[in-house]
């Protein structure tokens, strides 16, 4: 296997794929409406839609705060209940993020393999979030893959991430100033009652992924009385929203590493890379710092642990394989010195579906946009650089990753104060979290199901990946049958066993 195979092996990866004061409570707003409901029609067929899933435009303020000053536009799609008589309303589909479209989500509800239950009992509803795709997308002017770094340097100097950084605000500001300091979650919660009111909607249930329970939990704070039945799968801690939250990716990635290192100890015959996950991990260590010291092409230490990452994200061990074949091909090769190769954009990211005429940076726009625009970031170089040494030593193998500076830093202002999530409301949010999570740690679950206090119920899954419904039968079966049944009772905290 060349290196090259390896590589196109090891990046057939999915990603994540990140308002009003202290327990405030939203209340309808004064501003204008639209009344006459939503114009269903055809969805964007280059999302390749269900052929029942129309899609409808809505009008909402681009600040809330003059709610009859400029609007922008919503764009949701639906696939009505297939059992009228036993059908429970609407579930609103969160994705992850932020900057992923949840437009085409009722569409692969309806997939095999999916559970019937949900097609049969719900109206489906996605939506693209503000600024996203075909609601009114936000540019910053960058390439599809412009990330900037991500990584430290080698040596953990973050000078070249700081450089982009402050760049990279200085664009998405002269670029979509006017919208994009209105892109935040507190702003598309806001949206999102206005979907309900646009269904003709009492209340709402909501399953959110990933980013998607943030946006859920800021729902059901801001408007708890409109929930009806909220499942939140690989939460993030609303607490530590965003800076803090970032920093536990380094602890998410140790706790995720050692089901990795074991399943290739198991297969010393096969892959050589060590009897024991103790032996395989030093294997990797020193392919790593072979890497970082001499690149071979464009493969230098930062890329294969983002490569690593990747596949650690993915549930169960369903990519063990691919990235145990390029930790073997990478070990077995020499070390030739070759010029050095500065980390740079992550050209390998999986993509999203993106409409032809939509900005190519338009998901890393609005991923920007909510997490500099929620909540404010520390400002000094310094202080992120001294993380970064820090976790260095705390978490050698995410290389100061989780630490490092970003736009965010020389970001405006936010516009409101962060969401405050609280426990003041109906017992209904049912939090679902792995174990081993490396993008959303269980650490950040259980901040969630603190946050919600007496509202929520917390389901650990003993397994391993960024998702856990869909994947881990037992949590799935417990948020389905939560999601399904006629008496809508929430169960109480329990462990989901390997």
């Amino acid at each position: 296997m060349t290196l090259h195979t390896c590589i196109a092996a090891a990046t057939a990866l999915t990603t994540l794929a990140l308002g009003p004061a202290a327990h405030a409570v939203e209340h309808p707003s004064n501003g204008p409406a639209d009344r006459s409901g939503p114009v269903w029609g055809d969805c964007p067929a280059e999302l390749k839609p269900h052929p029942r899933q129309r899609c409808a435009d809505i009008q909402v303020p681009l600040d809330y705060r003059q709610p009859r000053g400029t609007q922008i536009t919503i764009k949701m799609s639906r696939i009505t209940a297939a059992s009228p008589a036993r059908r429970l309303g609407a579930l609103v589909l969160l994705p992850g993020g932020p900057g992923n479209g949840g437009l085409q989500w009722p569409t692969g509800y309806h997939g095999d393999g999916q559970p019937p239950a949900l097609r049969d009992r719900y109206d489906l509803v996605g939506f693209d979030a503000r600024g996203i795709r075909y609601s009114t997308p936000i540019t910053c002017g960058l390439g599809q893959h412009d990330r900037g770094p991500r990584y430290p340097a080698p040596d953990g100097s973050i000078e070249a991430m700081a450089t982009y950084s402050r760049r990279t605000a200085e664009a998405c500001i002269r670029h979509s100033g006017p919208v994009i300091r209105h892109v935040t979650t507190a702003n598309t919660a806001r949206d999102l009652d206005r979907i309900r009111t646009a269904l003709g909607e009492r209340r709402i249930s909501l399953y959110g992924l990933s980013y998607g329970t943030y946006l859920g939990a800021a729902y059901a704070s801001m408007f708890p009385d409109r929930t009806d039945r909220v499942v939140l799968d690989s939460a993030i801690d609303p607490r530590r929203t965003w800076y803090d939250f970032m920093r536990l990716g380094g602890q998410g990635l140790a706790e995720r590493l050692p089901d990795l290192t074991t399943w290739i100890a198991a297969r010393h015959d096969l892959y050589g890379l060590g009897r024991t996950p103790r032996e395989v991990h030093r294997r990797y260590r020193s392919i790593t710092a072979k890497l970082d010291a001499h690149p071979l092409d464009d493969v230098d230490g930062n890329r294969l642990r983002r490569y690593t990452l990747d596949a650690l994200k993915e549930p169960a061990d369903r990519m063990f394989p691919p990235i145990a074949d390029l930790w073997a091909a990478l070990a077995t090769l020499p070390a030739v010195p070759t010029a050095t190769v500065s980390a740079g954009p992550d050209k390998h990211r999986a993509t999203v579906d993106t409409a032809p005429t939509m900005p190519p940076d338009n998901n890393i726009a609005v991923e920007y946009a909510v997490t500099c625009g929620d909540a404010p970031w520390p400002r000094d170089v310094r202080f992120y650089q001294a993380m970064v040494r820090e976790d260095r030593q705390r978490f050698p193998d995410d290389a100061g990753r989780s630490a490092n500076i970003t736009p965010c830093a020389f970001w405006p202002t936010p516009l409101q104060d962060p969401v405050q999530v609280h426990d003041r409301g109906p017992r209904n949010i049912l939090v679902v979290q792995n174990r081993r999570d490396p993008a959303t740690p269980w650490e950040s679950g259980l901040g969630m199901r603190r946050a919600f206090g007496k509202r929520a119920a917390l389901i650990t899954a003993d397994f391993g990946g960024h998702g856990a419904i869909g994947h881990q039968e037992c949590a799935t079966t417990i948020a389905l049958d939560y999601l399904v049944t006629d008496t809508r009772h929430l169960p109480s905290d329990q462990v989901c066993p390997a």
